[in-house]
């Protein structure tokens, strides 16, 4: 268990918290929210209420001086997160969240494809092994996707999206080499936050939000505790990371996909209001393609 990787644990932590995070999303795209935009709005102020009590675990943490620079490439990174994350949640108002998370899984084929024209980043046969079977499983859950008129708005929204978290993840790795992980995070999630609430600037879109508040208001709580939820994946992620290859990370985290299906049918069996009944539909193939992630997860690691 002592040779058991660091960077590995974290990034094996981050999908489940995603997974519980895309399908209550997916409820709120449906349920709560009059347009997909607004969960971006949302996000960020519940990000903003959680951050005061996130800031107190620098008492317990290292720190060091930040950069202009370094401040610099966190706004950065948290403005191409955000705009990752719109893309996202317009593609859950076209599909089911267990497809759009699969998509996600197109992020290690970018990275590797960026790590080996730009950084000189070399991986073993077994790990491009694993890695190849990470994306080709993804994408057959994408082929499941029954809503047939929407499926390719979907993709190319997610498309757009993997592009923003390639990016993301590379700007992290950068920013991981001079300052302390957990300040980068902070400073990180502050930019994601402010980035998420630029929509309020446009009178239009601020008349909008406001109309749908009344919806918003009693839900205010559920959206707060996904939040954490989506902050603690961001936390796991952002650690294995700075401790782990970025094409790794994301390739594990490939595994979000059947954490969402699992969770979707679980809640929707019990509760019958969160989840989607169409998680059950195919059930044997899509348990087949989580078995062929494990495998995959095996062969990264």
């Amino acid at each position: 268990m002592a040779d058991f990787p660091v960077w590995l644990a974290f990034a094996m932590t981050s999908p489940l918290f995603w997974g519980i995070t895309h399908v209550l999303d997916a409820y709120c795209v449906d349920k709560v929210f009059d347009h997909p935009w607004i969960g971006a709005i949302t996000s960020g102020l519940c990000t903003l209420l959680a951050l005061p009590f996130l800031a107190l675990g620098l008492f317990w943490v290292p720190t060091a001086p930040m950069t202009w620079g370094v401040v610099g490439l966190c706004v950065l990174s948290g403005l191409v997160f955000m705009a990752g994350q719109i893309a996202y949640f317009y593609a859950l108002s076209f599909s089911e969240s267990g497809i759009v998370a699969a998509y996600w899984n197109l992020i290690p084929l970018l990275l590797l494809v960026i790590g080996y024209l730009f950084f000189d980043e070399h991986l073993t046969q077994y790990q491009y092994l694993g890695c190849a079977l990470l994306i080709l499983s993804s994408v057959g859950f994408c082929l499941l996707d029954g809503n047939a008129e929407s499926r390719w708005q979907a993709f190319w929204l997610m498309l757009f999206g993997v592009f923003c978290m390639s990016v993301y993840f590379l700007i992290q790795k950068k920013v991981f080499a001079f300052s302390p992980v957990y300040q980068v995070f902070l400073v990180s999630s502050l930019s994601i936050a402010s980035a998420g609430l630029i929509p309020l600037l446009s009178p239009r879109r601020f008349k909008v939000f406001r109309q749908n508040w009344g919806s918003i208001r009693p839900a205010f709580g559920f959206l707060l505790a996904i939040e954490i939820a989506n902050l603690i994946a961001l936390g796991t992620s952002q650690y294995a990371v700075s401790y782990g290859s970025p094409s790794l990370v994301s390739a594990v985290e490939g595994t979000i996909p059947a954490y969402a299906f699992l969770i979707s049918m679980i809640l929707y069996a019990v509760y019958r209001k969160f989840g989607e009944e169409e998680a059950r539909h195919h059930l044997l193939t899509k348990l087949l393609l989580v078995c062929v992630m494990a495998f995959g997860v095996w062969l990264v690691s």
